[in-house]
């Protein structure tokens, strides 16, 4: 079948925060004030990056030159070789605490990158909702731009956050890449999930949502479109085996490999231009933390059964899932 947004009664504004109750004003002037706060905020982060900047690249000179002493201790001849190992010693362990600090920065720098994302994912969705007072529904683009900057928002899940002292073998976290949900995993009140649920037309798709309510049981979720109008979100509710929480950690490739789906690998990917998720092929995977899957979906429109190559973010790759079975 042609792929078109299946959710397109409703209206293409998408509530996609984590901290949604801080970004639905009531006011334009609340939405100003939250912008601005906001582009404050980024202001002072982005000068605090500059910093950063500065001080790694001070490390790595440290760390270089460190390096390059111990390596011409390693290949000089000395009479006292007794006093040329504890030299080397010496050097080696200083090497590896400039080494550290160096990695310190960067994480940090990281995480401010991060909040600065989110910042902006913030002020786009205060810019939409506020819009929304004035029109039925924005673009397709819009949504899109909104689901990218939230993609890219993702952390990167390096392997040695907890441990810096491991060696790639520190156990990857559930929800990081392509590992999946413990099976006691409880949601959050404005988690992002695919839900299973059926439409007023009857067709049952996976649609990107959040979280709304938790039931006391912990088994049934209220949930609502993401591409739904503020304020008039279409709310589902459904038992926890039709949801699968989407990744809250991008997986680096070149540190967790094993935290990414491999070539050929059936899954459930967010169509382009929809908040739907589709049965779709993995044809590559991400080379970089900032790069994404290459899928193919199943798609009779084509004569071969499936679409051509689309780009899809770790954040919207999930495991496959038939619930009719």
């Amino acid at each position: 079948m042609t792929r078109t947004n299946t959710n397109s009664e409703y209206s293409s504004t998408r509530r996609s925060s984590s901290s949604l109750s801080t970004i639905i004003p009531s006011t334009s002037n609340e939405s100003k004030d939250v912008i601005t706060q906001n582009e404050l905020t980024i202001q002072k982060l982005l000068l605090e990056l500059q910093d950063d900047l500065k001080q790694t690249k001070d490390h790595y000179n440290i760390s270089r030159d460190a390096w390059l002493s111990i390596q011409q201790q390693i290949t000089s001849t000395s009479p006292n070789e007794n006093t040329n190992l504890q030299s080397s010693k010496t050097n080696l362990t200083q090497a590896l605490t400039n080494v550290q600090n160096e990695m310190n920065i960067y994480r940090t720098a990281l995480e401010k990158i991060a909040q600065v994302r989110q910042l902006q994912i913030e002020i786009a969705n205060v810019s939409k909702n506020h819009n929304d007072t004035n029109r039925s529904h924005t673009t397709r683009r819009g949504l899109a731009d909104l689901l990218s900057h939230m993609a890219y928002a993702l952390k990167i899940w390096y392997g040695n956050e907890h441990n810096s002292s491991s060696k790639n073998n520190t156990p990857l976290p559930p929800l990081c890449g392509a590992i999946p949900a413990a099976s006691n995993h409880v949601c959050h009140i404005n988690d992002r999930i695919a839900g299973f649920v059926e439409s007023d037309d009857g067709d049952e798709n996976w649609i990107l949502a959040e979280v709304a309510n938790i039931y006391a049981t912990k088994t049934k979720y209220d949930i609502v479109d993401i591409d739904a109008e503020p304020g008039k979100g279409r709310y589902y509710n459904i038992s926890k085996r039709h949801i699968i929480p989407l990744p809250q950690w991008r997986a680096c490739p070149l540190t967790c490999p094993q935290a990414l789906f491999p070539p050929r690998t059936i899954v459930l990917a967010l169509y382009p231009q929809t908040s739907c998720f589709y049965k779709g092929v993995v044809e590559s995977t991400p080379r970089v933390g900032k790069d994404c899957y290459s899928i193919i979906f199943e798609d009779s429109s084509y004569n071969s059964g499936y679409s051509p190559e689309f780009d899809v973010p770790q954040m919207f790759v999930i495991a496959y899932k038939d619930v009719k079975k």
